[in-house]
């Protein structure tokens, strides 16, 4: 735990690592030659510089990875010369300084890789780790932190090579479909390990979640004897920290987009030793949000590219038995904003919007068009028709100002003033929406009807009429579920379907961006800056706040390119690291710099038991600090048609 100002080192490596144990070891790049990275815990307001985080060494097994790098603190609230803007690279051998204050509500946090055009290779091959913040408010409701009890679940899929035999050689494969720009790997892994199993003791734990993956959305659901067993998950916070009160899982299962995370209370205390739960995904790709009848999960379903939908098996034992308190209070610092208090605030309008390639057979153009009410006459426009009052409607338009990253920046925010921004999905997927900088709270969320004239998406212009507020007959439920309704870093967008969020910027100005997180179209121009400025500042930039520069900027255009547990005290003692263990065998490549002044050691166990995909053969094998058999091999399952092949 670091309670005072300190400063860690952590390097980029490349590394090997065993996904299971009875696959050949796979070349990954890595946070301190680890993965997951090092899980690095901080006090709430003790200032921490991480520098050392330079560019790796160049790949040449990978081509696509170039060795530049540059971190993002997912979730920190950093000033922006330490938020890991995506053109702000190191290359090899160049050393960084992030700091980062973690003055902010305790949560858990996650740090990638965030290079412009390259992010989803760069995380695909291990560029992830994570990071949570500690307050007084957590630890006055006594909730379950550190080890045995507190686990980080961080969930991935990834899919691997074969060779002329149809085995699988262990080799990491971004793989996919020609037509389609997102990667669904067929195999998901918990802390970087395929089909893991999880003892625990008959009590309450606490599981902190983090869906990791590049495009795959998670939609959870427990079983325990095939009928899911959902009552005993009580979710206590997301991405922004602890609820105001505790919350159930959704009835279809706890829906996870990219970059969301969950913080849940899971009571084991009713069971007897012996007994198994299963954790499933049940969320086909590409994902649309809608709704699947829980009963269904452990089914494969090879149309919806989800052939192994296994995503953790949990085991009971002996231990002593107890049933942890959940509080019925937990946050005390945060209140719903209603929309009747934001009267005046600046509405700004951005629409997801998929453009046909111009190539044939290319992927489709994926975008976040930013808008500007009152169109001239004749102009391209989005027409939203919205209830109003009584049997009321109304009606406004809206330009396109903009739809390429590199476009002129659009929206100049002031600090501490809140304001709403409508997502508006013009698509048929679900789009989770990052934020950086501070936490936001979800608004609303409503369906809504889509009309896109022929030939209304252009480079430059978008022409469709959506009617919001509309009861749609399309299986997806379109409204907030109880746990989105605290602070939230990443929205999911729904197809047909109209969100807002309330941002307000409370610390630091600079130079920020918000973007889609399936990597594979943030890398593909679904990004966008914005810059938070002082209002005494506005009038010199002839800004006011509340308008924005009114045409669109020059298009530059940029190219399309094809854990464990840190822990450091005042004393300078470090704790044991927590969750499922690694299986043995593991390689982890390249060695490691000896500990410098103010680094703390790295504690090696997080991880996870390797299950044995024969059940007959199936036994636990405990992380050695030498290399040994891992016992007889089972043969996995050779990648099928749900890899995109």
């Amino acid at each position: 735990m670091v309670t005072e100002p300190a400063r860690l080192v952590v390097t980029l490596q490349t590394a090997t690592h065993r996904f299971h144990r009875d696959l050949p070891p796979s070349r990954v790049w890595a946070y301190d030659g680890s993965l997951p990275g090092p899980t690095i815990e901080v006090t709430r307001g003790v200032v921490q510089c991480v520098p050392g985080r330079s560019g790796g060494q160049p790949d040449p097994a990978a081509a696509a990875l170039s060795g530049f790098s540059v971190v993002h603190l997912h979730g920190g609230m950093t000033r922006a010369d330490s938020d890991g803007w995506a053109e702000n690279m190191a290359a090899p051998h160049q050393p960084s300084l992030d700091t980062y204050p973690n003055d902010q509500r305790a949560t858990m946090l996650w740090y990638h890789d965030h290079v412009m055009g390259v992010t989803r290779f760069s995380v695909y091959a291990g560029l992830a780790g994570l990071w949570i913040v500690r307050d007084e408010r957590e630890r006055e409701l006594e909730l379950p932190l550190g080890p045995p009890y507190e686990l980080p679940l961080l969930l991935t899929d990834r899919n691997f090579d074969t060779n002329e035999h149809g085995s699988l050689t262990g080799d990491l494969l971004h793989k996919t479909d020609p037509k389609v720009m997102e990667c669904f790997g067929p195999f998901t892994t918990v802390n970087g390990t395929v089909w893991p199993y999880l003892d625990v003791e008959p009590t309450t734990y606490r599981f902190r979640v983090l869906n990791g993956s590049n495009a795959r959305t998670y939609r959870l659901v427990l079983t325990r004897d095939g009928e899911p067993d959902h009552e005993r998950i009580t979710q206590i916070g997301t991405e922004g920290g602890l609820l105001p009160a505790p919350v159930s899982v959704p009835a279809q299962g706890l829906v996870l987009a990219s970059a969301e995370r969950a913080d849940l209370l899971v009571d084991f205390s009713d069971l007897a030793p012996g007994t198994e739960l299963t954790l499933w995904n049940t969320a086909t790709a590409p994902f649309d949000g809608t709704f699947v009848d829980p009963a269904t999960a452990g089914r494969a379903d090879l149309d919806g590219l989800l052939p192994y939908p296994e995503v953790l098996k949990i085991r009971v034992t002996e231990g002593g038995r107890s049933r942890g308190r959940v509080p019925r209070v937990l946050a005390t610092d945060f209140r719903r904003t209603g929309r009747d208090e934001l009267t005046g605030a600046v509405v700004r309008a951005i629409a997801l919007v998929e453009q046909e390639a111009e190539v044939e057979g290319a992927p489709a153009l994926l975008t976040m068009r930013e808008l500007a009410a009152d169109p001239a006459a004749g102009e391209p426009s989005i027409t939203l028709v919205e209830p109003h009052g009584d049997a009321e409607e109304r009606v406004t338009h809206w330009r396109t100002v903009a739809t390429r990253f590199e476009d002129t920046t659009t929206f100049f925010l002031t600090l501490h003033r809140s304001e709403i921004w409508r997502l508006i999905n013009l698509t048929e997927d679900t789009h989770p929406i990052h934020v950086h900088l501070d936490a936001f709270q979800v608004l609303d969320r409503r369906g809504a009807t889509v009309e896109i004239a022929d030939g209304g998406i252009t480079a430059t212009g978008t022409s469709a009429t959506v009617r919001i507020g509309r009861d749609l007959d399309d299986g997806i439920p379109h409204g907030l579920d109880h746990n989105e309704r605290g602070l939230k870093d990443t929205v999911r967008v729904n197809p047909k379907e109209v969100v807002d969020i309330v941002v307000r910027f409370q610390v630091f100005c600079g130079r920020y961006m918000y973007h889609c997180h399936i990597l594979e179209h943030e890398d593909h121009d679904m990004m966008r800056p914005f810059v938070v400025m002082p209002a005494e500042l506005m009038p010199a930039r002839g800004l006011t706040g509340s308008h924005d520069r009114p045409n669109p900027g020059t298009h530059v255009g940029r190219p399309h390119l094809g854990g464990r547990w840190l822990r450091r005290s005042r004393r300078g003692g470090h704790g044991a690291a927590p969750g499922v263990e690694r299986g043995r065998g593991t390689d982890r490549g390249a060695d490691r710099s000896p500990a410098t002044r103010g680094a703390a050691r790295l504690d090696h166990r997080m991880g996870a038991v390797l299950r044995d995909p024969h059940p007959r053969r199936s036994r636990r094998v405990r992380a050695q600090a030498a290399h040994g058999d891992a016992g007889p091999p089972g043969r996995l399952p050779t990648a099928g048609r749900g890899d995109r092949r």
